[in-house]
């Protein structure tokens, strides 16, 4: 009996029959985004995040002694996307940084929304920053010198923040306006924007920062160690460290015992060793103040020692 030996398009047609599946000759390939080279994973992505919060709080803290104003900020996103599509959600003018990242190559950049500039401004110029008319036009060479300042809080708390996890020193390079003028970016290279709503005073604003997504993959290792670090945190324990801190805490107790009158003839006529009447009686009801927050109410009473103790209602 001769042998035959099968062809290969012959045993893919039997497997074929075999489960019920056919292969098309003529199949479409799915398309490769090179663009997708320089992508981090997602949890890195989380990690981010997570140091950014940190750094939301760190930088309000900070601007709310140099401006002299109350500043509050709260982290929005934090996404992966091609440069080209956050530069077109900027505004035209705008006010923003590039930022050198060394010893890493490239540049991260900082955008502050037109609605923040102009209370910036005032206030670094001494005013109250009560102002509401938007920037609409390009800053001047004179406001970018004002600015630097500004900048340098940013940068500063950056490179704090970033500390625990690798030594980056963040240093403002350029102040320009306009985003799509940018040569320090190829429009479709991928960056991680991170999105952070600011306020001062009463208005609100937007400060958007935008890092290399492969510069960050280059530090992939320190970021997952960091974030393995946070997750691997025990949070029933670190209450229990709290609750043990804070028992060991000093608060101020007082004793307030108001309600007398008087007229205003007899309160200009006061002086020295003059004696006020307060309200006859031990049964009367007092407040009883913590750091100054009432808290209790109490009765005034007398020990066996003759002390004045208060009883808690």
């Amino acid at each position: 009996m001769a042998k035959h030996q099968l062809s290969q398009q012959e045993i893919d047609s039997i497997f074929s029959a075999a489960t019920g599946t056919h292969q098309s000759a003529d199949a479409a390939a799915a398309p490769y985004d090179f663009r997708r080279l320089d992508r981090i994973p997602k949890s890195q992505v989380s990690a981010i995040h997570f140091l950014h919060e940190a750094f939301v709080r760190s930088l309000s803290s900070s601007l709310t002694v140099y401006l002299r104003s109350f500043v509050s900020g709260s982290l929005i996103s934090v996404e992966q996307l091609p440069y080209s599509d956050f530069a077109e959600a900027l505004p035209t003018p705008t006010c923003m940084v590039y930022v050198k990242m060394e010893p890493y190559e490239g540049h991260a950049l900082i955008e502050v929304s037109p609605t923040l500039i102009s209370p910036i401004l005032d206030l670094i110029l001494g005013g109250d920053g009560k102002v509401t008319t938007e920037l609409d036009r390009e800053i001047t060479e004179v406001e970018k010198n004002l600015l630097e300042g500004f900048f340098q809080i940013v940068t500063h708390d950056l490179r704090e923040t970033w500390r625990p996890v690798v030594a980056v020193s963040f240093a403002a390079s350029a102040i320009e306006t306009s985003v799509q003028l940018s040569g320090r970016f190829v429009p479709t290279e991928a960056v991680v924007a991170i999105a952070m709503e600011i306020r001062i005073g009463e208005i609100i604003g937007m400060v958007n920062l935008a890092i290399p997504s492969i510069t960050l993959k280059t530090m992939g290792q320190k970021f997952e160690q960091q974030w393995a670090t946070h997750k691997s945190e025990n949070p029933a324990a670190e209450l229990a460290i709290k609750q043990a801190l804070a028992r060991s805490l000093q608060v101020t107790v007082e004793c307030e015992h108001s309600g007398a009158t008087i007229t205003l003839k007899d309160l200009l006529a006061l002086s020295i060793g003059d004696i006020f009447t307060l309200r006859p009686g031990l049964d009367e009801t007092v407040n009883i103040l913590v750091n100054e927050t009432p808290k209790f109410k109490g009765l005034l009473a007398v020990s066996p020692n003759n002390s004045r103790t208060v009883v808690l209602e």
